[in-house]
């Protein structure tokens, strides 16, 4: 594939849904998934929960990790391809992978947005140094706690002083930084940590992050719903953030999600799944917008669609992947505003679940996003993109695309 000439990469993603099935433009965020290894063993991990351990011991002792030379080839083919963000996250923690800095700044040079969710227990000082020079854009750090006491709940086996150390870091990288990264707690909220969103959100303001986000715990059924959020604590959670809703939009830290999470959690608090009150709202736009490239090499089509791969790196270059059978017949299963039928089963880690999506979509804030976007458009846009979906070559040649 090579570039876009004439509409931005925006408007062709909008053709590609409006088409139905094909894409004209490539994802806007990639997460890679550097490794499965980690450091650590977070209570409700979809791969290294003690929970777990039995169901996904292949997978955690083959401690898979993408090859450098794969990853360096998806900056190129992505690059061509329009995508903007390299999302670093994963089953694994993405700074154990014995390249991770190279990465980074690989990432940087070549002119994406470089973004990385970490536990951020591997960061020391000359961590923080090398976050500044490389220039990465964004840090989230998975702390799931606002106590010594939580982390230790949530996070079984680390060391007592993690908790200090961890914060003591990222204080100091937000006292160094000038703009940027830009820096955000990230808290799943479980049985264990529920009792601590209070010190949550003081920690952040604390620290000098720029964000805090709130996230309910996808568990997976048989193993890790012991952990769940129960309706009653649900419900004290809601006292403490409803109230944020009037909180002025340039209040530091920003609660990423309020609105979002407090549709979950009043879900949660009348006995329904998480997201059931969201996903059915806005159309699914993920298979035009995003992938996610896991450490085997498999390129899956959402953040949970990992039953339903649509190829794999190691035998076939993204660009056809993106373009191929597999990622079609998700984009025309799950465009849809109402996720019904077999397909949406596939989705998540609850096998008997009869929509995954409900049980947390984490594509939500995009796909409102881009929902938004389409919600905007004059009359005459929507004509044009039209053309898209009658004449799906001929719209192709007129906007500049080239194989």
């Amino acid at each position: 594939m090579g570039r876009v000439a004439t509409l931005p990469s925006a408007a062709l993603q909008l053709a590609g849904y409006t088409h139905g099935a094909r894409a004209f433009v490539g994802p806007s965020t990639v997460q890679v998934d550097l490794t499965d290894a980690c450091n650590q063993n977070c209570v409700v991990c979809w791969l290294h929960a003690p929970a777990l351990s039995e169901r996904n011991r292949a997978r955690v002792k083959a401690e898979a990790s993408l090859p450098w030379e794969v990853f360096t080839q998806l900056l190129t083919d992505l690059s061509a391809m329009g995508t903007q963000e390299i999302y670093f996250a994963g089953g694994g923690e993405p700074l154990v992978y014995k390249r991770a800095w190279d990465a980074l700044a690989e990432t940087v040079r070549r002119g994406f947005t470089a973004s990385l969710h970490t536990n951020f227990s591997l960061v020391d000082d000359d961590g923080i140094a090398r976050l500044l020079d490389i220039g990465v854009h964004h840090v989230t750090v998975s702390l799931w706690a606002g106590t010594k006491e939580a982390y230790a709940a949530t996070h079984p086996g680390t060391k007592p002083d993690a908790f200090d150390a961890v914060t003591k870091r990222l204080a100091a990288l937000n006292a160094r930084k000038v703009d940027r990264p830009v820096t955000k707690l990230y808290h799943v909220l479980t049985s264990e940590n529920v009792g601590d969103v209070a010190a949550m959100l003081a920690l952040a303001e604390d620290l000098g992050c720029d964000a805090v986000e709130f996230a309910v715990a996808d568990l997976v059924p048989g193993h890790t719903d012991p952990y769940g959020v129960a309706p009653d604590a649900a419900k004290r959670v809601l006292d403490l953030l409803e109230p944020l809703t009037d909180r002025a939009v340039w209040r530091t830290p920003r609660v990423f999600g309020l609105t979002e999470v407090i549709a979950r959690l009043r879900a949660i608090a009348s006995g329904r799944p998480a997201d059931s009150d969201l996903v059915h709202r806005v159309p699914c736009f993920a298979g035009w917008t995003y992938a996610r490239v896991m450490a085997d090499g498999r390129v899956i089509p959402c953040l949970k669609a990992h039953r339903v791969p649509s190829g794999n790196l190691h035998t076939s270059r993204f660009g056809d992947i993106w373009k191929g059978a597999k990622q079609a017949s998700f984009r025309k299963a799950t465009r849809a505003v109402r996720k019904e039928g077999s397909f949406f089963g596939k989705i998540g880690n609850d096998e008997s679940a009869a929509c995954g999506c409900e049980l947390g979509c984490d594509n939500l804030l995009e796909n409102q996003r881009v929902a938004a976007r389409l919600g905007s458009l004059t009359g005459l846009e929507r004509a044009v993109l039209q053309g898209a979906r009658r004449t799906p070559d001929w719209f192709e040649r007129a906007v500049g695309r080239t194989d």
